[in-house]
């Protein structure tokens, strides 16, 4: 070793030493995050540049004469690297790193390698003076590093390493009472220079691979980062809804499972509400699906606000949503929230630039009365809000476990309804309408029966709000259209005089697209002009979505269909709305004809009905009249046509046809 005068040399190699040392130093953390052979390889690497770096240090400093090509040199750079490896391996490999024990293990193998590439050579060191010197560096050197340091304690790390190495040979001669020069032999050149190069090239593969390895860990990192953010979008796709961003059924469905039993043992009350939108499907198919989509996000919005923030509000597909509630504290509470619900989600939006709304219909079920599991309490809820539409819509209604029976009953209907569809179980009666001062015949209404087979004639009050809501409502409209078209053609080959023959209408069969067409291929196969058909449509119909209805029912006018409001009174018409309506009549709702009788305010409320008729020039025909003295009143009051049990039960095709012979016609229709 340099003499210590000579401070420029145990520097540079202090620095030499430290630099193999760092990188040696700097597989530490890469073999734990490894997985196979890719520690062993990685240890061995480590191990072998600080090998490197202790053997051409101390050939480099004079400590050692002998090169890698003599068995002494050779078997020192094989205990360095034996020592280092088990030291880095159990620096990482360990469940509790042990800088004290890797310290032993490398300060011991330093010395022993020192120890033994001097093997034989006079005054060689003292073992017993190298061991304290290189432990101690080596444990305080590993303590410095630990397992994740910043750049600093790396550094310092390494350098400590680094000046042991180069201390341990002095040391060993100093205490071994010799020089701490190791005479050079002659040709002490060759094994230096040999040295230099392999230290250099070591060094520059070292600082290359853990360069590339760094690298590659970046942009592992990066993949792994995209991996777990495309992770978490389709973890958040698979719970969440696309077009609302709001939870959706299998989200709802989990969130139960772990609700329910935390409700159970602590105590606390949990209600699940099922909502459907009623009218959205005349916003669907009018204005289109960007429009749809667009008004449920705003329905989203407005049920969100409608609860607290600790609420859940999901999508659960088309135009229902659930709203799950915990401690809500009592059923009063909740019948609160529903109806602000109720007017939260009622209230008009603009959408694809027209004003739109649909109603919500709410149905509630309660834990644990209601249902002990997910899946019952939301069928229970559902149960629930099909109720709140039977009842009228736009409400709300708790879960009764009679409902299960009429919930059955239902599908079994609906079942029934769609083979009595296709079976031809539809039948078509007529009701006249007169002019109540002369008794002459001047139209006929049409109204659907159902002649099932088992449970006999059944009104359109039980199968009309059923076919609205399972889809068959266009269907049943196109039958009666048909059957009536057809009927009006045989009366009139029959040469019997005709009269118009209304038809009661839904908003949902005018909303479709194929209603027109379909009407007007059917009067075209019939042979039968527009004029022919009359459409009534309910005053609360007429007033869902008013621009959409104007639009739709100003086609009809146009193309020379009468239309007539019918139920008048019982809904909420807007005057200017009433104004633009293409109506030619309108029907007095029989409610206010038989309350009449009994009550001054129904009948100041029909005289108003008809009076303000009369200002529109519209014509008004009276529903239910069922007295002499009923006629005799309205037609004091200004009502031209009444219609009612007094004047004929709703009538079978062929007693119509006598009807038409006996009761002569105000006006009738062109053969």
């Amino acid at each position: 070793m340099a003499h210590p005068d000579n401070l420029w040399l145990p520097a540079l190699l202090s620095a030499l030493a430290t630099l193999h040392a760092y990188l040696a130093l700097d597989v530490l953390g890469r073999v734990t995050r490894a997985r196979g052979a890719v520690p062993v390889l990685w240890l061995g690497f480590g191990a072998a540049v600080l090998a490197v770096g202790v053997w051409a240090t101390w050939q480099l400093g004079g400590a050692i004469p002998a090169g890698l090509g003599d068995l002494r040199g050779a078997a020192a750079f094989g205990t360095a690297w034996l020592a280092a490896a088990a030291a880095l391996w159990l620096m990482e490999r360990l469940r509790t790193p042990s800088p004290v024990l890797a310290g032993i293990t490398l300060g011991s193998g330093l010395a022993l390698a020192n120890r033994l590439a001097l093997d034989g050579v006079t005054a060689g060191p003292d073992l017993a003076g190298m061991l304290p010197c290189a432990i101690a560096g080596a444990v305080l050197a590993l303590a410095l590093r630990g397992p994740a340091p910043s750049r600093a304690r790396a550094g310092l790390a390494a350098a400590v390493l680094g000046a042991t190495v180069v201390a341990v040979p002095w040391m060993g001669r100093a205490f071994a009472g010799g020089n701490a020069a190791v005479g050079r032999p002659d040709d002490a050149g060759a094994p230096a220079a040999a040295a230099v190069v392999i230290c250099a090239l070591v060094l520059l593969l070292a600082a290359v691979v853990l360069r590339a390895q760094r690298e590659l860990a970046r942009q592992a990192a990066q993949i792994r980062g995209e991996l777990e953010a495309a992770r978490q979008a389709l973890v958040h796709q698979a719970f969440h809804d696309v077009l609302t961003a709001l939870p959706n059924r299998a989200k709802v469905l989990a969130q139960l499972q772990e609700l329910l039993p935390q409700a159970r043992r602590e105590g606390f009350e949990v209600a699940v509400m099922f909502i459907d939108l009623d009218g959205f499907k005349s916003i669907n198919d009018t204005l289109g699906h960007e429009a749809g989509d667009a008004f449920l996000r705003c329905v989203a919005d407005a049920l969100r606000a409608s609860v607290r923030p600790r609420d859940t509000v999901a999508r659960f597909g088309g135009d229902e949503f659930v709203v799950v509630l915990e401690r809500y504290r009592s059923r009063g509470n909740l019948s609160l929230i529903c109806d602000k619900i109720l007017a939260q989600v009622s209230a008009p939006v603009v959408v694809a630039g027209q004003k739109v709304t649909a109603t919500p219909s709410i149905g509630v079920a309660m834990f644990p009365g209601d249902g002990e599991d997910p899946a019952e309490l939301l069928r229970h809820a559902d149960i629930a809000m099909y109720a709140a539409k039977q009842r009228g819509k736009a409400g709300f209604c708790f879960y009764e476990p009679r409902m299960i029976q009429q919930a059955s009953e239902r599908l079994a209907l609906s079942t029934e309804l769609r083979e009595g569809l296709a079976r031809a179980e539809i039948r078509v009666c007529y009701q006249p309408k007169v002019d109540l001062r002369t008794r002459e015949l001047v139209g006929l209404e049409a109204l659907a029966r159902w002649a099932h087979p088992t449970r006999g004639a059944l009104p359109p009050s039980v199968f009309i709000p059923l076919a609205e809501d399972c889809g068959l409502i266009a269907r049943l409209g196109e039958t009666v259209v048909r059957e009536v078209a057809g009927q009006i053609a045989q009366w009139r080959a029959q040469g019997l005089p005709l009269v118009p023959v209304a038809i009661n209408l839904s908003m949902q069969e005018v909303q479709g697209a194929q209603f027109v067409p379909a009407l007007l291929r059917t009067l075209a196969e019939a042979g039968i002009g527009h004029d022919a058909i009359e459409f009534e449509i309910t005053e609360t119909a007429a007033m869902t979505d008013v621009h959409t209805t104007l639009r739709h029912l100003r086609e009809l006018d146009t193309l020379g269909f009468r239309i007539a409001i019918d139920d008048f009174g019982t809904g909420f018409s807007s005057l200017s709305h009433l104004r633009q309506l293409p109506a030619r009549a309108i029907k007095i709702d029989q409610s206010f004809v038989h309350g009449a009788r009994h009550s001054h305010h129904d009948r100041e409320i029909a005289e108003a009905i008809i009076a303000l008729a009369r200002k529109l020039r519209l014509h008004t025909i009276a529903e239910g009249v069922e007295t002499e003295e009923e006629a005799r009143w309205l037609l004091q009051a200004g009502c031209s046509t009444g219609q009612g049990f007094l004047f004929g039960r709703p009538l079978e095709p062929g007693q119509v046809a006598r009807l038409l012979v006996e009761r002569p016609a105000v006006r009738t229709l062109d053969a």
